[in-house]
């Protein structure tokens, strides 16, 4: 088995630049900003800029339109991409932010404000946790003993008290919850649930950062704060509704992602060892010599860390973005090991090395199945098993089968031929989640939804103690998953 070459030593910076009536100080704010010295920053090899213009009415997106038309690279030779959004409407700096990152595509992403208050001099600073893997998002605090300008104690109070009302509430220790200044891996933050029109885009972006899990960093950085004369646009109205916004995304409205693969996928991920646990106990047969186990598609190690109860893991997946996440969740396991790896290409001979080979919701997601099974039989030792669970019933094939990037659901008789053809004798064939049959038609078919409602999983589990006779009654008969037990054929 060949790891898959993922390049991470290069990666596209893009910086989003929120705008409202900012005239007076965009051309020396441009000037500063082609002046950052991205040389410094390893690994940043180019830029794309997005500048989105909030309804401006002193001429601001004019200037932004002739400035972004003429810049094509930083002054230390950066290559930069320049794209300008202008809005029709001044809908707030929220909006604004959520619109650039949106329309995003790089690995990192930095929130840069045009007010002159922050210095791009700090990106080397900011960007490196991300650069060096440490980091899912940077937070560039204005109070951790750099310079800064002496302003206003009555505002740098209630920045104090917004903070550690955040830090209570999403149990953090962050000393500048509301700075302009955040940067963050690109997948993550394009993948986040962002609502907030308006200032309160920072609580909320710190608290669905929170309930991710995201490992978030602070690093000082220089502040030249502007006064109100200045053009200082946040006041008393601004932090009393930041406090009502912590408060919602603290208590209420607590999900962390869009929905669809990765809101289903950290839904799924809290109540793994409840879904999948004895599943796992009946596949293992009991052995007194250590075995090795490959998962493949393991996501972001839901599975993974059941299957690590039993022996040594090899945690593979095609995308960086889960790798990475592995990686950090399972560095302190000693038996896990994560690798990228693309299921679908052809397995080295040779390559049997595990005892068990699971793929759990990967099958659907191959449009050339056969092969992947031909070459997942490979993986094995003469004695090994190959573990799969794949979604039952063709016609409940539904929307938020596309979304999560199913071909197909199978059907008994396909599957078991499948495995067949591929040189895989089938050892057991069973089916599970029962009452999941109901819960997707609900879901996916009537209401034609594209996520798993977390409330539902918690509710599954509460009561899947009571229900456990009748699933095991139903195990040979119906569920909303087949799971096949297979090992390779002598011939």
């Amino acid at each position: 088995m060949k790891e898959l070459n993922h390049p991470t030593d290069e990666h596209r910076l893009s910086i989003v630049v929120p705008v409202y009536n900012e005239k007076n100080w965009l051309t020396s704010f441009w000037s500063r900003l082609m002046k950052a010295p991205l040389d410094k920053c390893n690994g940043i090899k180019e830029v794309e800029l997005i500048v989105v213009d909030d309804g401006s009415t002193d001429g601001s997106d004019q200037l932004i339109r002739s400035l972004t038309q003429q810049t094509r690279q930083f002054d230390c030779g950066t290559p930069v991409t320049c794209r300008f959004i202008g809005l029709p409407d001044n809908r707030g700096k929220g909006f604004a932010i959520r619109r650039g990152i949106v329309s995003s595509t790089g690995e990192i992403v930095l929130i840069q404000d045009a007010d002159m208050e922050y210095s791009p001099s700090d990106y080397p600073v900011l960007v490196r946790p991300i650069v060096d893997g440490f980091a899912d998002a940077v937070f560039g605090s204005r109070f951790r003993g750099d310079c800064r300008r002496v302003l206003y104690f009555w505002h740098s109070l209630v920045n104090f008290g917004l903070t550690t009302l955040s830090n209570a509430i999403n149990d953090l220790n962050l000393t500048d919850m509301e700075t302009g200044y955040k940067v963050f891996r690109g997948e993550l933050i394009r993948n986040l649930k962002l609502t907030s029109d308006r200032f309160g885009i920072e609580p909320e972006i710190t608290s669905r950062l929170a309930r991710a899990g995201a490992r978030i960093y602070e690093v000082p950085v220089s502040y030249q704060g502007r006064s109100y004369d200045e053009g200082k646009k946040i006041g008393v109205k601004d932090g009393i509704a930041a406090f009502f916004h912590i408060l919602k995304f603290g208590f209420w409205d607590r999900a962390s992602y869009l929905p669809g693969l990765w809101q289903s996928l950290t839904a799924l991920d809290k109540h793994a060892s409840v879904i999948y646990g004895d599943l796992i106990a009946r596949s293992i047969s009991p052995t007194d010599k250590p075995i090795r186990i490959m998962e493949i598609g393991a996501g972001i190690g839901s599975l993974t860390k059941e299957l690590a109860k039993y022996g040594e893991v090899v945690a593979t997946d095609i995308s960086t973005e889960m790798v990475r996440h592995m990686k950090d969740r399972f560095r302190n396991y000693q038996n896990v090991t994560v690798r990228a790896w693309d299921a679908t290409q052809p397995v080295i001979e040779g390559a049997a090395e595990f005892d068990y080979v699971f793929a759990f919701n990967i099958l659907e997601h191959i449009e050339d199945d056969r092969s992947a099974l031909n070459g997942w039989k490979k993986l094995l030792k003469p004695k090994g098993k190959l573990v799969v669970l794949v979604p039952n019933y063709p016609k409940l094939f539904a929307p938020m089968d596309k979304e999560f990037g199913h071909f197909r659901r199978y059907q008994r008789e396909d599957l078991v031929e499948k495995c067949a053809s591929s040189g895989m004798n089938v050892e057991r064939l069973e089916c599970g989640n029962v009452l999941g049959i109901l819960g997707w038609w609900f879901n996916a078919v009537l209401l034609k939804r594209r996520y798993l409602p977390e409330g539902q999983l918690g509710l599954y589990r509460l009561i899947k103690p009571f229900i456990a006779p009748v699933e095991k009654f139903f195990r040979s008969r119906e569920g909303l998953n087949l799971i096949i037990e297979a090992t390779p054929s002598k011939s």
